[in-house]
């Protein structure tokens, strides 16, 4: 995910919605020097992001950043909603879902997201701009992720390059593999 936001650039008022303090993905995202973060995560705050308003007005917000949250929303379509009423006309929704990842609940973990499901969320939230993109490598790639924090870091280190190794020749032979195994899916939105 990390690597992906590179290409991306955030400005004027931003919104992050539940990267909690100081969130590592900022160092990769472009930025202007005028921008502003608010962050919103239910654990520094009494929001309950399934039920209530976003505190900010009606299209204030130009940028509204959603990393690794909506798997952790059972009530998304409220959310999708509140995130299409504050942000501006052409403003930018920028964000992460994991797919082919291990249960993580924070404090709950609800879902996994396809990226047609994604289309179709924000899409019935108003947004006429959505773009859904796979993160990740292929099926090896995706299993040495999923089982790494089961070893010790040495064997870790070990399985490492067979794993990518592997991974980056199948994909060499089979590129279209590439979509049936995402570690997930960057999304962005607008209006």
């Amino acid at each position: 995910m990390n690597l992906e936001l590179r290409q991306y650039k955030i400005y004027g008022q931003v919104l992050d919605i539940g990267g909690g303090v100081n969130p590592s993905y900022l160092d990769f995202l472009q930025t202007d020097e005028n921008r502003q973060i608010r962050n919103l995560d239910s654990k520094n705050t009494a929001i309950d992001l399934e039920k209530d308003k976003l505190p900010a007005e009606n299209e204030s917000i130009d940028c509204v950043l959603m990393f690794n949250i909506l798997e952790h929303i059972y009530n998304y379509n409220f959310l999708a909603r509140e995130v299409f009423r504050v942000i501006k006309k052409s403003g930018l929704v920028l964000g992460f879902v994991p797919f082919l990842v291990n249960y993580h609940p924070d404090p709950r973990d609800y879902f996994r997201y396809t990226g047609e499901a994604l289309q179709k969320i924000f899409n019935q939230a108003g947004f006429t701009e959505i773009k859904v993109n796979e993160v990740g490598g292929g099926p090896l790639a995706v299993n040495y992720n999923n089982i790494v924090f089961a070893f010790p870091r040495i064997i870790r280190l070990a399985i490492f390059p067979f794993y990518y190794l592997a991974d980056f020749i199948l994909l060499k032979l089979k590129p279209e593999v590439r979509k049936r195994y995402p570690l997930g899916y960057m999304f962005t939105a607008q209006k």
